[in-house]
Parts: structure tokens; sequence; C-alpha cells
């Protein structure tokens, strides 16, 4: 089973994404909120993270470079309204593995996060 962690402060959009992996063999872990998902990295063994870019309390750019430097083995797949070019060059510098546009199509979704598990970094210290 593969671990995915969601990062969203919109329930009603990792409720849809979560849904939509119901049948792939993923347990889908959520958080509101920075502090909530590093929480819960320090205990689940995380595999995959979608993190919305725009967000109440921060961004998704601020959690992203924290990620990099806590959690750089495991991929980011940002979520955002609109992809705009300045955007995805500056996710694509700090190491973001691809994005998914609002709404989330389960197609793009599978398609995206599959790619993502099959391209998955090697953890720090292994490789």
């Amino acid at each position: 089973m593969r671990n995915l962690l969601i990062i969203d402060d919109e329930a009603q959009i990792r409720k849809i994404i979560k849904i939509q992996l119901k049948n792939e063999d993923i347990m889908v872990y959520e958080a509101e909120n920075k502090d909530k998902a590093f929480d819960l990295l320090k205990t689940v063994p995380i595999n995959l993270i979608i993190c919305d870019i725009k967000m109440k309390d921060t961004n998704g750019f601020v959690i992203l470079k924290d990620l990099n430097i806590q959690y750089s083995h495991i991929p980011v797949i940002m979520l955002t309204g609109f992809i705009d070019k300045k955007v995805s060059v500056k996710a694509k510098c700090m190491g973001c593995y691809d994005f998914i546009t609002k709404p989330v199509r389960r197609e793009k979704l599978i398609e995206t996060i599959s790619r993502a598990f099959a391209d998955k970094k090697p953890e720090a210290g292994n490789g």
C-alpha cells in the first residue's frame, strides 16, 4: 500500500481527491495546514504529497521549501486553480514534481500520481 498526503486548507478538495483515489490501493492522509502535515510526516511513511499552492495561512511554496529540506525523497505535486508560467517555473526550480489543476479530474490525477510513484526519488542515504 502506498501512502499519499494531501495538504490543503479546503476540506472539500481533500474529500474529492480521497474519493477519486478510493479504488487505487493508496492510503490517503489529510492535513489542512503545514503543522499538521509535518506532524503526520514524523509518524507515517508518506510516499507522495499533493500540496495546494494558495492557502489561508501560508502558501504551497513555503511548504515545498521545507519539504525539500526535511523530506526531499518524497515527490510533491502542486495543486492549483490555474498554471501561470512564472508559478510553473518557480515550482519546478523548487523541486515540484508536477501540477494538478482544480477542478481535479480523476484521469489526470491518476496519471500524475502513477508517474510520480514510478519516478520516486531514492530516500536520503539510500542512493
